[in-house]
């Protein structure tokens, strides 16, 4: 279906800009041409004015450094005689600790028991005991850099007044349905259906308050929204679970209306410096 050519304003209530002094602006842009396909003004919600920023970090073990003593404790495993002996190997290796007296002598011991108990279940376990003491995984917490988008969620109630109102809230809605799902030129034709789909429309998501669009500067008290595509559009048109129509026609009495939004530019510092 072809879009319309001319861009309409909508907005929800109608009182915007008089007795409604904060509201949010969405404006969504052609992929391709750039060029605005919808201007719609609403209020601004409960939810709205909440974000989140994220690093992302992995726990990232460094190794671990052994003594120059544990050649000697390799030795002790080496010389058990007449079989693998749990016990003997403890005293051996207990006597040995308490000769070298090293804290190189107590990591090779360690060590040599996490390699033991692959084949001898156990063996990690006691000398952990016998010693004391557990290896130093030596973890840091390594920087993965950015890794998720930002995602903002409106949830809009919309009780209009009239059918006139109404009519308007399902324009509303509409132009949202056909701003976040791809074109698909021929998809319909039996004789040649489209294998390719068009990108949605981006939106451009602007707050107003007190009758002033947020700054784009760090002077922001709150934040502003990035470049966005609009992932969900969830609507119910009941009324406290009951279908209700205005008199003699088919429009709802109310419209709730959940957006989703998911940005499409990573957060760093120079956003933070342009008020995001």
């Amino acid at each position: 279906m072809p879009r319309e050519a001319k861009v309409q304003y909508l907005q929800y209530p109608n009182t915007i800009g008089h007795d409604v002094n904060h509201w949010i602006s969405f404006t969504a842009r052609d992929f391709k041409s750039h060029s605005d396909t919808l201007n719609i003004a609403l209020y601004i919600p409960g939810d709205a004015l909440s974000t989140s920023y994220k690093s992302d970090y992995d726990s990232v073990g460094m190794g671990k450094i052994a003594g120059s003593s544990g050649a000697q404790v390799i030795d002790a495993v080496k010389n058990q005689s007449g079989g693998f002996n749990l016990k003997k190997l403890t005293s051996d290796l207990k006597g040995l600790g308490k000769a070298l007296k090293s804290e190189g002598t107590t990591v090779a011991m360690l060590e040599v028991a996490a390699k033991a108990d692959v084949t001898f279940a156990g063996t990690k376990a006691l000398i952990e005991k016998e010693t004391g003491a557990v290896l130093n995984p030596y973890i840091v917490a390594a920087y993965k850099g950015p890794s998720e988008m930002r995602t903002h969620d409106f949830t809009f109630q919309m009780l209009p007044q009239s059918v006139q109102e109404s009519a308007i809230c399902v324009k509303i809605a509409r132009a949202f349905k056909l701003a976040m799902l791809p074109s698909h030129a021929g998809g319909n034709s039996p004789d040649a259906p489209s294998m390719l789909f068009g990108y949605p429309d981006e939106f451009e998501i602007a707050f107003t308050v007190n009758n002033h669009e947020m700054p784009k500067t760090s002077m922001n008290p709150m934040f502003n929204i990035g470049r966005s595509v609009l992932t969900a559009c969830d609507l119910d048109y009941t009324t406290e679970s009951v279908a209700l129509f205005f008199d003699d026609t088919q429009y709802p009495v109310s419209i709730s209306m959940k957006l989703s939004f998911m940005e499409l530019e990573v957060m760093h510092r120079g956003k933070i410096q342009k008020g995001f």
